[in-house]
């Protein structure tokens, strides 16, 4: 639900839209964002498409995709 909306390419002119509307779905349902496998994949991937934001990866140590 919440994450289907961020999906589409990867690149670095495509990224940082995706990451915000992460962080939109996150603040409005954080429990369901973190639960959310298809969620955790799509952090995964921008995390290894390119350069990153503190605000990614701070997402994806939340969503648990970082150690």
């Amino acid at each position: 639900m919440w994450g289907s909306g961020a999906r589409g390419g990867t690149g670095p002119t495509t990224a940082y839209p995706r990451v915000r509307a992460l962080l939109a779905a996150e603040h409005h349902a954080p429990e369901e964002t973190h639960a959310r496998p298809a969620v955790k994949s799509l952090v995964s991937g921008l995390l290894v498409a390119g350069r990153t934001t503190t605000e990614l990866r701070g997402l994806a140590a939340r969503v648990g995709v970082l150690a």
